[in-house]
């Protein structure tokens, strides 16, 4: 507990109601939490979600359209994705910051790995040893494939689009805030951030009709409630769009457990309301029966 400023240890009651934050995708230690202070009063019941069940469940629940396909990684979907579209990408089902995504092309019947640049970072010429190479880069049951899609780029500079969706005090669904996360020259992951922006900015900068923004939101919303409905009960996600030249939307990525500290960068009032939204959300459900 904290006491003028320092930390000391103490026994108390179990707390009216709990924002778990631990990264994890078991419930074990929020299950028997409920079993003690209720059900319903602890959100994002887990927060490591594996991509391939959001994908499933919103592409089955009205979301399609801007779901990228996504399937269970395999050495002959790998080849054949390469072989008819020229570029695939490989994520884990888990994790965040980009980590672990690696782009392959195949052209002249050339294989070339990428890791976060559009450097190669190996070109092989031959497939078996093409396979060899990267099923040693990591465990193929834990990935997953989707097609490459070149997004729209700022001053060269490829960028994501978050929306950060909350509880809010009266315990309805809300946009706490957005940004544009801008991607180095050169890269085509974006968590490695060259810079940060208002979503509204970029779209003014990069031509893109800034109705969009309010297109990001309603889909950001409805992604919200379908997961809650089908996954677990949840308080807080974000999620992550890219846009394709033309202006085709695409959900990229969900988060349980997004990283806030970066919208430091956006205004410190937008920083400051993105950390208390969760607790007066959490005061909600203390004070309700």
């Amino acid at each position: 507990m904290l006491n003028n400023g320092d930390w000391e240890e103490k026994v108390t009651r179990f707390p009216d109601s709990i924002y778990n934050r631990c990264y994890t995708s078991s419930t074990i230690i929020t299950d028997k939490l409920e079993s003690v202070i209720g059900k319903g009063k602890i959100f994002n019941s887990f927060t490591l979600f594996d991509k391939y069940t959001v994908y499933s469940i919103l592409k089955e629940n009205g979301l399609e359209d801007f779901m990228l396909p996504t399937y269970p990684y395999t050495r002959e979907l790998l080849l054949n994705l390469l072989h008819e579209k020229g570029t695939a990408l490989i994520k884990p089902a888990k994790g965040s910051m980009g980590a672990g995504i690696l782009r392959f092309t195949f052209q002249n019947n050339e294989y070339k790995v990428y890791k976060q640049t559009f450097y190669p970072l190996k070109i092989i010429n031959n497939e078996d040893n093409f396979i060899l190479y990267i099923e040693k880069l990591f465990k193929p049951e834990n990935y997953l494939i989707q097609p490459f899609i070149s997004f729209g780029l700022i001053d060269g500079h490829v960028f994501d689009m978050r929306m950060l969706v909350q509880k809010n005090k009266n315990g309805i669904w809300d946009v706490t805030a957005d940004m544009s996360r801008v991607g180095y020259r050169n890269f085509f992951v974006t968590n490695l951030t060259y810079g940060v922006q208002r979503i509204h900015k970029v779209l003014e900068d990069t031509g893109f009709d800034k109705s969009i923004l309010t297109k990001l939101r309603e889909i950001s919303l409805l992604t919200a409630k379908i997961l809650e409905e089908k996954l677990c009960f949840l308080g807080e996600i974000s999620v992550d769009f890219g846009i394709e030249p033309s202006g085709k939307l695409w959900i990229i990525e969900v988060n349980g457990k997004p990283e806030k500290t970066v919208l430091g960068r956006i205004s410190k009032e937008t920083l400051q309301k993105s950390f208390i939204t969760p607790i007066e959300y959490a005061a909600y459900l203390a004070a309700s029966s």
